[in-house]
Protein backbone atom coordinates (compact mmCIF):
# COMPACT_ATOMS: atom_id res chain seq x y z
CA UNK A 1 0.00 0.00 0.00
CA UNK A 2 1.18 3.30 -0.85
CA UNK A 3 1.86 6.11 1.95
CA UNK A 4 -1.00 8.03 0.59
CA UNK A 5 -3.29 5.38 0.72
CA UNK A 6 -2.38 4.80 4.23
CA UNK A 7 -2.58 8.20 5.31
CA UNK A 8 -6.42 7.56 3.99
CA UNK A 9 -6.93 4.27 5.45
CA UNK A 10 -5.71 5.95 8.91
CA UNK A 11 -8.05 8.89 8.32
CA UNK A 12 -11.34 6.56 7.93
CA UNK A 13 -10.35 4.06 10.25
CA UNK A 14 -12.24 4.86 13.51
CA UNK A 15 -11.28 3.49 16.79
CA UNK A 16 -12.64 0.24 17.81
CA UNK A 17 -15.08 1.70 20.52
CA UNK A 18 -16.27 4.31 18.05
CA UNK A 19 -18.83 3.61 16.00
CA UNK A 20 -19.18 4.44 12.24
CA UNK A 21 -22.70 5.72 11.27
CA UNK A 22 -23.17 6.16 7.29
CA UNK A 23 -25.19 8.80 6.11
CA UNK A 24 -25.83 10.17 2.38
CA UNK A 25 -27.11 13.63 3.64
CA UNK A 26 -25.87 16.23 6.48
CA UNK A 27 -28.39 17.14 9.22
CA UNK A 28 -30.72 20.45 8.18
CA UNK A 29 -30.41 20.99 11.81
CA UNK A 30 -29.05 19.70 15.42
CA UNK A 31 -30.86 22.77 17.47
CA UNK A 32 -33.51 19.62 18.98
CA UNK A 33 -36.72 21.76 18.66
CA UNK A 34 -35.54 22.29 14.79
CA UNK A 35 -34.42 18.59 14.27
CA UNK A 36 -37.76 17.38 12.07
CA UNK A 37 -35.72 16.03 9.49
CA UNK A 38 -34.67 12.22 9.63
CA UNK A 39 -30.84 13.04 9.71
CA UNK A 40 -31.62 15.62 12.31
CA UNK A 41 -33.24 13.40 14.26
CA UNK A 42 -31.66 10.37 14.06
CA UNK A 43 -28.24 12.40 15.55
CA UNK A 44 -30.12 14.73 18.20
CA UNK A 45 -32.17 11.09 19.79
CA UNK A 46 -28.76 10.23 21.35
CA UNK A 47 -27.95 13.32 22.80
CA UNK A 48 -31.31 14.74 24.19
CA UNK A 49 -34.08 13.22 25.77
CA UNK A 50 -37.54 13.60 25.91
CA UNK A 51 -40.09 13.59 29.30
CA UNK A 52 -41.65 10.45 27.97
CA UNK A 53 -41.07 7.52 25.56
CA UNK A 54 -42.97 5.55 23.36
CA UNK A 55 -42.54 1.79 24.22
CA UNK A 56 -44.44 0.04 21.21
CA UNK A 57 -47.02 0.46 18.29
CA UNK A 58 -49.73 0.95 20.64
CA UNK A 59 -50.57 3.54 23.47
CA UNK A 60 -48.42 2.69 26.13
CA UNK A 61 -45.25 5.33 26.94
CA UNK A 62 -42.43 5.12 29.13
CA UNK A 63 -40.69 7.08 31.70
CA UNK A 64 -37.90 9.15 30.61
CA UNK A 65 -37.17 12.67 31.79
CA UNK A 66 -40.28 12.29 33.55
CA UNK A 67 -40.94 9.48 36.14
CA UNK A 68 -45.17 9.71 36.10
CA UNK A 69 -47.69 12.01 34.85
CA UNK A 70 -51.59 12.47 35.44
CA UNK A 71 -53.90 14.20 33.77
CA UNK A 72 -57.80 14.42 34.59
CA UNK A 73 -59.30 16.28 32.05
CA UNK A 74 -56.25 15.89 28.89
CA UNK A 75 -55.84 19.85 29.33
CA UNK A 76 -54.15 20.02 32.77
CA UNK A 77 -51.01 17.59 33.13
CA UNK A 78 -48.87 17.13 36.07
CA UNK A 79 -45.09 15.71 35.84
CA UNK A 80 -42.82 14.52 38.33
CA UNK A 81 -39.41 14.91 36.60
CA UNK A 82 -36.17 12.66 37.54
CA UNK A 83 -33.74 13.53 40.09
CA UNK A 84 -30.01 13.93 39.63
CA UNK A 85 -29.85 14.77 36.13
CA UNK A 86 -27.83 17.23 34.55
CA UNK A 87 -27.17 18.46 30.87
CA UNK A 88 -24.03 17.89 29.42
CA UNK A 89 -23.09 21.49 30.13
CA UNK A 90 -23.51 20.90 34.18
CA UNK A 91 -26.90 22.74 34.32
CA UNK A 92 -29.21 21.00 36.35
CA UNK A 93 -32.24 19.22 34.49
CA UNK A 94 -35.18 20.72 37.01
CA UNK A 95 -38.79 22.08 36.55
CA UNK A 96 -37.25 25.65 35.05
CA UNK A 97 -35.39 23.85 32.52
CA UNK A 98 -38.53 22.22 31.58
CA UNK A 99 -40.57 25.71 31.44
CA UNK A 100 -38.14 27.18 29.62
CA UNK A 101 -37.74 24.66 26.68
CA UNK A 102 -41.74 24.32 26.86
CA UNK A 103 -42.15 28.16 26.62
CA UNK A 104 -39.31 27.98 23.16
CA UNK A 105 -41.73 25.44 22.10
CA UNK A 106 -44.69 27.61 21.98
CA UNK A 107 -42.95 30.33 20.06
CA UNK A 108 -41.15 28.83 17.74
CA UNK A 109 -43.34 25.47 17.26
CA UNK A 110 -46.77 26.76 18.08
CA UNK A 111 -47.00 24.61 21.11
CA UNK A 112 -50.17 25.27 22.52
CA UNK A 113 -49.79 25.16 25.91
CA UNK A 114 -47.76 27.12 28.97
CA UNK A 115 -45.71 25.45 31.69
CA UNK A 116 -45.10 26.26 34.96
CA UNK A 117 -43.36 25.12 37.70
CA UNK A 118 -44.83 23.60 40.46
CA UNK A 119 -41.21 22.67 42.36
CA UNK A 120 -38.10 21.79 42.09
CA UNK A 121 -39.02 18.93 40.30
CA UNK A 122 -42.86 19.12 39.22
CA UNK A 123 -43.51 20.69 36.78
CA UNK A 124 -47.62 21.26 35.59
CA UNK A 125 -48.84 21.72 31.91
CA UNK A 126 -51.80 23.54 30.80
CA UNK A 127 -52.81 23.02 27.24
CA UNK A 128 -55.53 25.73 25.47
CA UNK A 129 -57.80 22.52 24.97
CA UNK A 130 -57.92 19.15 25.87
CA UNK A 131 -55.41 16.95 24.15
CA UNK A 132 -55.41 13.05 24.81
CA UNK A 133 -52.08 12.77 22.38
CA UNK A 134 -50.08 15.26 24.32
CA UNK A 135 -47.82 12.24 25.83
CA UNK A 136 -47.67 11.06 22.01
CA UNK A 137 -46.13 14.73 21.50
CA UNK A 138 -44.00 15.14 24.05
CA UNK A 139 -42.30 11.97 22.79
CA UNK A 140 -40.89 13.19 19.61
CA UNK A 141 -37.59 14.07 19.19
CA UNK A 142 -38.06 18.13 18.36
CA UNK A 143 -39.78 18.09 21.80
CA UNK A 144 -36.64 16.82 23.61
CA UNK A 145 -34.93 18.97 26.35
CA UNK A 146 -32.23 21.03 25.41
CA UNK A 147 -30.13 23.21 28.19
CA UNK A 148 -31.55 26.28 29.45
CA UNK A 149 -28.31 27.93 28.08
CA UNK A 150 -28.72 26.43 24.88
CA UNK A 151 -31.94 27.54 23.82
CA UNK A 152 -32.19 29.98 21.31
CA UNK A 153 -28.49 30.39 20.21
CA UNK A 154 -27.27 31.08 16.68
CA UNK A 155 -25.13 28.02 17.08
CA UNK A 156 -27.53 25.65 17.17
CA UNK A 157 -25.91 22.43 19.37
CA UNK A 158 -27.69 20.08 20.89
CA UNK A 159 -26.66 19.72 25.02
CA UNK A 160 -29.13 17.90 26.12
CA UNK A 161 -29.13 14.95 29.13
CA UNK A 162 -28.89 12.20 26.95
CA UNK A 163 -26.05 9.29 26.72
CA UNK A 164 -23.87 11.08 24.20
CA UNK A 165 -22.96 14.37 24.10
CA UNK A 166 -22.05 16.73 20.85
CA UNK A 167 -18.03 16.89 20.59
CA UNK A 168 -18.25 19.18 16.72
CA UNK A 169 -19.84 18.89 13.25
CA UNK A 170 -18.23 19.80 9.70
CA UNK A 171 -19.75 19.28 6.33
CA UNK A 172 -19.97 15.90 5.67
CA UNK A 173 -19.46 14.29 9.57
CA UNK A 174 -21.07 15.25 13.41
CA UNK A 175 -18.78 13.32 16.28
CA UNK A 176 -20.17 12.56 19.54
CA UNK A 177 -18.75 11.82 22.82
CA UNK A 178 -19.99 9.03 25.39
CA UNK A 179 -21.57 11.28 28.16
CA UNK A 180 -19.35 9.41 31.55
CA UNK A 181 -22.14 11.14 34.30
CA UNK A 182 -24.90 9.98 31.95
CA UNK A 183 -27.67 9.37 34.74
CA UNK A 184 -28.60 6.03 32.63
CA UNK A 185 -25.14 4.44 33.41
CA UNK A 186 -22.31 5.65 30.88
CA UNK A 187 -22.26 4.08 27.59
CA UNK A 188 -19.96 1.03 26.60
CA UNK A 189 -19.37 2.87 23.16
CA UNK A 190 -16.67 5.79 23.24
CA UNK A 191 -18.14 7.94 20.52
CA UNK A 192 -20.35 7.92 17.40
CA UNK A 193 -19.48 9.34 14.07
CA UNK A 194 -21.91 10.17 11.93
CA UNK A 195 -20.40 10.88 8.13
CA UNK A 196 -22.01 11.73 4.64
CA UNK A 197 -21.29 9.81 1.48
CA UNK A 198 -21.29 10.70 -1.33
CA UNK A 199 -24.60 8.56 -3.25
CA UNK A 200 -25.49 4.98 -2.09
CA UNK A 201 -22.75 3.35 -4.37
CA UNK A 202 -20.02 5.38 -1.69
CA UNK A 203 -22.04 4.19 1.26
CA UNK A 204 -22.26 0.51 -0.07
CA UNK A 205 -18.22 0.15 -0.84
CA UNK A 206 -17.33 1.81 2.65
CA UNK A 207 -19.93 -0.29 4.22
CA UNK A 208 -18.20 -3.00 2.67
CA UNK A 209 -14.75 -2.09 3.78
CA UNK A 210 -15.71 -2.01 7.13
CA UNK A 211 -15.78 1.43 7.31
CA UNK A 212 -19.13 1.82 8.15
CA UNK A 213 -21.07 -0.08 11.16
CA UNK A 214 -24.20 1.15 10.42
CA UNK A 215 -26.44 2.51 8.15
CA UNK A 216 -30.16 3.19 7.71
CA UNK A 217 -29.86 5.35 4.29
CA UNK A 218 -29.15 2.36 1.54
CA UNK A 219 -32.18 1.52 -0.49
CA UNK A 220 -33.66 -2.06 -0.76
CA UNK A 221 -31.86 -2.29 -4.40
CA UNK A 222 -28.58 -1.81 -2.74
CA UNK A 223 -29.86 -4.05 0.72
CA UNK A 224 -30.68 -6.92 -2.07
CA UNK A 225 -26.82 -6.69 -2.91
CA UNK A 226 -26.06 -7.24 0.23
CA UNK A 227 -27.49 -10.50 1.29
CA UNK A 228 -24.93 -12.56 0.36
CA UNK A 229 -21.92 -10.70 2.14
CA UNK A 230 -20.21 -12.21 5.06
CA UNK A 231 -20.77 -10.01 8.34
CA UNK A 232 -23.54 -8.01 7.65
CA UNK A 233 -26.58 -8.37 9.45
CA UNK A 234 -30.33 -6.66 8.73
CA UNK A 235 -32.68 -5.36 10.77
CA UNK A 236 -36.06 -5.33 8.89
CA UNK A 237 -39.16 -3.20 10.13
CA UNK A 238 -43.07 -2.80 9.09
CA UNK A 239 -42.39 1.25 7.96
CA UNK A 240 -44.54 3.44 10.05
CA UNK A 241 -44.26 5.87 7.23
CA UNK A 242 -45.99 7.15 3.72
CA UNK A 243 -44.78 8.53 0.82
CA UNK A 244 -46.95 10.61 -1.49
CA UNK A 245 -47.26 13.29 -4.24
CA UNK A 246 -48.24 16.47 -2.84
CA UNK A 247 -49.74 19.30 -5.24
CA UNK A 248 -49.46 22.87 -3.56
CA UNK A 249 -53.01 24.01 -3.37
CA UNK A 250 -51.76 27.52 -3.82
CA UNK A 251 -49.99 27.04 -7.27
CA UNK A 252 -52.06 26.01 -10.63
CA UNK A 253 -54.95 24.16 -11.09
CA UNK A 254 -54.46 21.81 -7.64
CA UNK A 255 -57.10 23.63 -5.02
CA UNK A 256 -59.20 21.74 -7.33
CA UNK A 257 -60.39 18.10 -5.85
CA UNK A 258 -60.76 16.72 -8.75
CA UNK A 259 -57.36 17.46 -10.28
CA UNK A 260 -56.15 15.95 -7.26
CA UNK A 261 -58.25 13.07 -7.49
CA UNK A 262 -57.15 12.46 -11.34
CA UNK A 263 -53.22 12.57 -9.99
CA UNK A 264 -54.07 9.71 -7.47
CA UNK A 265 -56.03 7.82 -10.39
CA UNK A 266 -52.95 8.03 -12.76
CA UNK A 267 -50.44 6.40 -10.19
CA UNK A 268 -49.46 2.84 -10.73
CA UNK A 269 -48.87 1.93 -6.97
CA UNK A 270 -48.10 -1.69 -7.65
CA UNK A 271 -45.59 -0.76 -9.71
CA UNK A 272 -43.97 1.83 -7.58
CA UNK A 273 -43.21 -1.21 -4.55
CA UNK A 274 -42.32 -3.17 -7.05
CA UNK A 275 -39.82 -1.72 -9.22
CA UNK A 276 -38.94 1.15 -6.58
CA UNK A 277 -38.88 -0.43 -3.80
CA UNK A 278 -38.08 -4.30 -4.95
CA UNK A 279 -41.29 -5.75 -3.22
CA UNK A 280 -40.16 -4.24 0.13
CA UNK A 281 -43.14 -2.23 1.01
CA UNK A 282 -46.96 -1.80 0.13
CA UNK A 283 -49.28 0.24 -1.98
CA UNK A 284 -50.61 3.36 0.20
CA UNK A 285 -54.59 4.19 0.16
CA UNK A 286 -54.65 6.10 3.47
CA UNK A 287 -52.73 8.88 5.75
CA UNK A 288 -51.65 6.36 7.77
CA UNK A 289 -49.65 3.65 7.86
CA UNK A 290 -50.95 0.04 8.45
CA UNK A 291 -49.23 -0.81 11.64
CA UNK A 292 -50.49 2.28 13.46
CA UNK A 293 -53.63 2.28 15.25
CA UNK A 294 -56.16 3.92 14.16
CA UNK A 295 -55.94 2.97 10.79
CA UNK A 296 -59.24 2.83 8.58
CA UNK A 297 -59.08 -0.94 6.69
CA UNK A 298 -62.09 -0.51 5.10
CA UNK A 299 -61.31 2.82 2.63
CA UNK A 300 -61.40 1.98 -0.65
CA UNK A 301 -58.22 0.93 -2.64
CA UNK A 302 -56.77 3.00 -5.00
CA UNK A 303 -56.50 1.21 -8.30
CA UNK A 304 -55.08 3.13 -11.29
CA UNK A 305 -58.10 4.22 -13.76
CA UNK A 306 -56.84 6.78 -16.63
CA UNK A 307 -60.03 6.95 -18.39
CA UNK A 308 -61.60 8.23 -15.05
CA UNK A 309 -58.68 10.70 -14.12
CA UNK A 310 -59.26 12.09 -17.99
CA UNK A 311 -62.37 12.22 -17.50
CA UNK A 312 -62.18 14.43 -13.86
CA UNK A 313 -59.29 16.70 -15.92
CA UNK A 314 -62.22 17.20 -18.67
CA UNK A 315 -64.91 18.37 -16.07
CA UNK A 316 -62.23 20.33 -14.51
CA UNK A 317 -61.45 22.48 -17.49
CA UNK A 318 -58.52 20.79 -19.04
CA UNK A 319 -59.49 18.81 -22.20
CA UNK A 320 -56.43 18.12 -23.07
CA UNK A 321 -54.77 17.69 -19.87
CA UNK A 322 -52.86 20.09 -18.30
CA UNK A 323 -48.86 21.26 -18.04
CA UNK A 324 -47.10 21.25 -14.57
CA UNK A 325 -43.43 20.66 -12.57
CA UNK A 326 -42.33 18.01 -10.58
CA UNK A 327 -39.60 18.99 -7.48
CA UNK A 328 -37.79 15.81 -7.20
CA UNK A 329 -35.73 15.06 -4.09
CA UNK A 330 -31.97 15.12 -4.54
CA UNK A 331 -31.18 12.13 -2.51
CA UNK A 332 -32.72 9.31 -0.95
CA UNK A 333 -34.67 9.33 2.44
CA UNK A 334 -36.11 6.31 3.87
CA UNK A 335 -39.47 6.79 2.94
CA UNK A 336 -38.31 8.42 -0.35
CA UNK A 337 -35.70 5.69 -1.69
CA UNK A 338 -34.48 5.83 -5.40
CA UNK A 339 -36.04 9.57 -5.84
CA UNK A 340 -34.80 9.82 -9.24
CA UNK A 341 -36.27 6.34 -10.16
CA UNK A 342 -39.49 6.85 -8.40
CA UNK A 343 -40.01 10.66 -9.69
CA UNK A 344 -39.17 9.30 -13.65
CA UNK A 345 -41.89 7.31 -13.20
CA UNK A 346 -44.30 9.50 -11.78
CA UNK A 347 -44.09 11.26 -14.64
CA UNK A 348 -44.52 8.53 -16.94
CA UNK A 349 -47.74 7.49 -15.29
CA UNK A 350 -49.07 10.88 -14.89
CA UNK A 351 -48.38 11.59 -18.91
CA UNK A 352 -50.08 8.65 -19.99
CA UNK A 353 -53.32 10.56 -18.12
CA UNK A 354 -52.71 13.94 -20.01
CA UNK A 355 -50.69 15.55 -17.28
CA UNK A 356 -47.34 16.45 -18.68
CA UNK A 357 -45.07 16.90 -15.59
CA UNK A 358 -41.71 18.56 -16.13
CA UNK A 359 -39.16 17.38 -13.14
CA UNK A 360 -36.93 19.75 -11.51
CA UNK A 361 -33.68 18.99 -9.45
CA UNK A 362 -32.14 21.03 -6.64
CA UNK A 363 -28.85 20.72 -5.47
CA UNK A 364 -29.22 19.42 -1.69
CA UNK A 365 -32.24 18.28 0.73
CA UNK A 366 -32.02 21.86 2.48
CA UNK A 367 -32.74 23.62 -0.53
CA UNK A 368 -35.56 21.47 -1.35
CA UNK A 369 -36.60 21.96 2.10
CA UNK A 370 -36.31 25.48 1.73
CA UNK A 371 -38.18 25.54 -1.19
CA UNK A 372 -41.03 23.45 -0.31
CA UNK A 373 -41.22 25.67 2.83
CA UNK A 374 -41.94 28.91 0.93
CA UNK A 375 -44.38 26.97 -1.73
CA UNK A 376 -42.76 26.86 -4.27
CA UNK A 377 -43.14 24.00 -5.81
CA UNK A 378 -46.00 22.70 -8.08
CA UNK A 379 -45.86 18.80 -7.28
CA UNK A 380 -43.41 17.24 -4.97
CA UNK A 381 -42.63 14.21 -4.03
CA UNK A 382 -42.94 14.43 -0.10
CA UNK A 383 -42.70 11.26 2.84
CA UNK A 384 -44.07 11.17 6.51
CA UNK A 385 -41.89 8.97 9.28
CA UNK A 386 -43.59 8.58 12.79
CA UNK A 387 -42.00 10.06 15.48
CA UNK A 388 -44.54 8.33 17.84
CA UNK A 389 -47.31 5.72 16.59
CA UNK A 390 -49.93 8.00 17.71
CA UNK A 391 -52.19 8.22 14.61
CA UNK A 392 -52.35 12.34 15.35
CA UNK A 393 -48.78 12.62 14.54
CA UNK A 394 -49.94 11.63 10.99
CA UNK A 395 -53.00 12.84 10.87
CA UNK A 396 -52.36 16.54 12.87
CA UNK A 397 -48.82 17.03 10.57
CA UNK A 398 -49.93 16.19 7.25
CA UNK A 399 -53.39 17.91 7.13
CA UNK A 400 -54.69 20.10 9.78
CA UNK A 401 -54.62 23.85 8.36
CA UNK A 402 -52.83 24.73 11.64
CA UNK A 403 -49.37 22.68 10.15
CA UNK A 404 -49.42 24.97 7.67
CA UNK A 405 -46.73 25.65 5.82
CA UNK A 406 -44.45 23.64 8.63
CA UNK A 407 -45.37 19.55 7.82
CA UNK A 408 -49.11 20.18 5.99
CA UNK A 409 -46.82 21.24 2.91
CA UNK A 410 -49.14 20.81 0.51
CA UNK A 411 -51.54 23.64 1.75
CA UNK A 412 -55.04 21.63 2.47
CA UNK A 413 -57.03 23.05 4.28
CA UNK A 414 -60.27 21.92 5.82
CA UNK A 415 -62.64 23.04 8.31
CA UNK A 416 -64.50 19.76 8.27
CA UNK A 417 -60.85 17.46 8.72
CA UNK A 418 -59.42 20.47 11.33
CA UNK A 419 -63.04 19.54 13.55
CA UNK A 420 -62.39 15.78 13.28
CA UNK A 421 -58.62 15.65 14.27
CA UNK A 422 -59.55 18.59 17.01
CA UNK A 423 -62.16 16.26 18.86
CA UNK A 424 -60.13 13.19 18.41
CA UNK A 425 -57.76 15.27 20.13
CA UNK A 426 -60.24 16.21 22.83
CA UNK A 427 -61.36 12.40 23.69
CA UNK A 428 -60.19 10.16 26.39
CA UNK A 429 -60.90 7.05 25.46
CA UNK A 430 -59.06 4.82 22.56
CA UNK A 431 -62.67 3.46 21.06
CA UNK A 432 -63.73 7.23 20.67
CA UNK A 433 -60.57 8.22 18.57
CA UNK A 434 -60.26 5.48 16.47
CA UNK A 435 -63.93 6.23 15.03
CA UNK A 436 -62.62 9.73 14.69
CA UNK A 437 -59.64 9.04 12.63
CA UNK A 438 -61.15 6.58 10.65
CA UNK A 439 -63.74 9.06 9.76
CA UNK A 440 -60.76 11.49 9.17
CA UNK A 441 -59.46 8.98 6.54
CA UNK A 442 -62.66 8.30 4.44
CA UNK A 443 -62.64 12.40 4.54
CA UNK A 444 -59.20 12.43 3.31
CA UNK A 445 -60.12 10.10 0.72
CA UNK A 446 -62.58 12.26 -0.64
CA UNK A 447 -60.92 15.11 -0.51
CA UNK A 448 -57.64 14.22 -1.58
CA UNK A 449 -55.29 16.84 -0.67
CA UNK A 450 -52.65 14.75 -1.89
CA UNK A 451 -52.02 11.22 -3.54
CA UNK A 452 -50.55 8.44 -1.09
CA UNK A 453 -48.06 6.27 -3.19
CA UNK A 454 -46.61 3.46 -0.54
CA UNK A 455 -44.95 2.74 2.58
CA UNK A 456 -41.49 1.64 2.32
CA UNK A 457 -39.81 -1.25 4.76
CA UNK A 458 -37.54 0.26 6.55
CA UNK A 459 -33.87 -2.01 7.16
CA UNK A 460 -30.89 -0.79 9.19
CA UNK A 461 -28.07 -2.66 7.92
CA UNK A 462 -25.23 -3.28 10.24
CA UNK A 463 -21.70 -5.53 10.76
CA UNK A 464 -22.03 -8.45 12.53
CA UNK A 465 -19.90 -6.95 15.22
CA UNK A 466 -22.44 -4.40 16.48
CA UNK A 467 -24.89 -5.57 19.05
CA UNK A 468 -27.19 -3.67 21.35
CA UNK A 469 -28.66 -1.23 18.66
CA UNK A 470 -32.25 -0.19 19.67
CA UNK A 471 -35.16 0.64 16.70
CA UNK A 472 -37.51 3.39 18.21
CA UNK A 473 -40.80 3.54 17.61
CA UNK A 474 -40.44 6.35 15.06
CA UNK A 475 -37.78 4.55 13.38
CA UNK A 476 -34.56 6.49 14.89
CA UNK A 477 -31.43 3.93 15.88
CA UNK A 478 -31.01 4.26 19.86
CA UNK A 479 -27.30 3.85 20.58
CA UNK A 480 -27.24 4.14 24.49
CA UNK A 481 -26.94 -0.08 24.73
CA UNK A 482 -24.90 -0.27 21.58
CA UNK A 483 -21.51 -1.56 21.88
CA UNK A 484 -18.81 -3.71 19.60
CA UNK A 485 -17.62 -6.84 19.70
CA UNK A 486 -15.13 -6.53 17.33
Amino acid sequence: MTAPALLLAAALAAAPETLVVGLLADPVSLAPHRATDLVSAGVVVNVCETLVRQRDAGERFEPLLATSWATADARSWTFTLRDGVRFHDGTRFDADAVVANVELLRRERAFPGRARRGGPLLVSIELEAPNAALLATLSQPFFAMQSPRELGAAAGRPVGTGPFAFRDAAPGRVRLAAHSRYWGGRPRLAAIEFRRHADEAALLRALLRGEVDVTQALGHERVESLHDARGLAFDFQVGSNVAFLAPNHERGPFHDVRIRRALALAIDRPALVEHVLGGHGAPARNPLPPGLWGYAPRTRELIRDLSQARRLLREAGFPQGLDTTLLEPPVSRPYLPRPAELTRRIAADLADAGIRARRVTVRDWGEYLERIGRGDFELAVLGWQADTTDPNDFLTALLDSESIPATNRVRYASPQMDALLRRARRRGPAAERLALYREAQELFQRDMPWAPLFHVSSVTVHRDGVAGLRVSAAGLVLYGGAWKTR
